[in-house]
């Protein structure tokens, strides 16, 4: 039992690393791009169903303003960019040369 649970969570780490390298390429980056303007897009027609306006969610996004939280989440979505550990440890600083005169 244990090694299968090893085994699993080996593979989502694979599976989740693939899945953050897929995001940062190019197709992804055009998926978030289409997710999020989904997102913002389908907010007001989502809010105008009845049955959702009724439900304690409902009334909770309506009132707490949640369509603005589902637009920043679709914006985060949007605009995301992976970072990797090497890419937050490593700091590059630009020092111009030193120019001596004589």
């Amino acid at each position: 039992m244990n090694e299968r649970l090893h085994e699993l969570a080996e593979r989502a780490d694979v599976t989740i690393e693939e899945l953050l390298a897929f995001l940062d390429s190019p197709p992804g980056r055009r998926l978030r791009r289409y997710l999020a303007t989904a997102l913002i897009v389908s907010v007001p027609l989502v809010m105008r169903i009845p049955g959702l306006r009724r439900s304690p969610i409902g009334r909770l996004i309506e009132v707490g303003g949640g369509a603005v939280v589902v637009v920043k989440i679709a914006e985060l979505i949007r605009d995301w960019e992976r970072r990797d550990a090497a890419q937050e440890a490593t700091t590059v600083i630009d020092v111009p040369p030193v120019v001596t005169e004589g």
